[in-house]
């Protein structure tokens, strides 16, 4: 992959996961309790329902990749994945994953609004519980490089709210949580030349976020 430039951006979420600890604990601390394992169920069945719609042996990115943990389910569809993440323990976490999975692993380190890989050089782009953590207009851009690099589409996650969730969410007041309507969902997917193919809830059912299957249009 050739490097291209890279972005002067910060935001608060681009300073977690550093930690070895926090990185060691990532799923146990999210998926151990009884919400936690019904949340993983639900975002396992969503993203596997998606990956299942794509073909076989592609090129997928997966950004940020974490720690790995959706390689097992890319494999199904990919001949390789590029993953990149910004968190050096992150990083070395998924490097110690890709020995045990038999598509070729490429990591590399970068941030999702700025990915380092040229235009159009995947197939398709993986994307999951990012965006709900990073301002509007950093989704945007996320979804924009997203779709630079894509040949055929993306699948990505993204807080969408409905009028109630949007009411449960209010009175929870949770900090940096940046949820949409799907009206801004669609100006962003049709301003990165997307079409919305399908959007699955993958949390609970007073949650927002879904998965969501974008098509890059010619």
């Amino acid at each position: 992959m050739v490097p291209v430039k890279r972005s002067d951006i910060d935001y608060s979420a681009k300073k977690r996961y550093r930690d070895e600890e926090d990185v060691a604990q990532y799923e146990q601390l999210r998926f151990s309790s009884l919400v936690g394992r019904y949340r993983y169920y639900r975002e396992q069945r969503a993203v596997s329902s998606l990956i299942e719609a794509l073909p076989n042996n592609i090129l997928i990115a997966d950004c940020p990749c974490g720690n790995g943990r959706w390689w097992n389910l890319l494999a199904r569809r990919a001949s390789r994945i590029v993953a990149i993440d910004l968190s050096p323990a992150m990083l070395d976490a998924a490097k110690r994953r890709a020995h045990d999975l038999k598509a070729p692993i490429e990591i590399c380190r970068g941030s999702a609004e700025d990915i380092p890989v040229r235009d159009k050089v995947v197939d398709y782009s993986f994307c999951h519980a990012l965006t709900k953590h990073l301002p509007i207009p950093i989704q945007y851009q996320v979804l924009m490089e997203l779709s630079r690099i894509s040949r055929e589409g993306i699948i990505c996650t993204f807080g969408i709210f409905s009028h109630i969730t949007y009411e449960f969410w209010r009175h929870r007041k949770i900090n940096e949580s940046f949820p949409v309507w799907p009206e801004a969902l669609q100006w962003m997917a049709e301003a990165a030349n997307l079409r919305i193919v399908k959007k699955i809830k993958c949390t609970t059912p007073v949650g927002v976020e879904h998965t969501v299957l974008f098509k890059v249009e010619r």
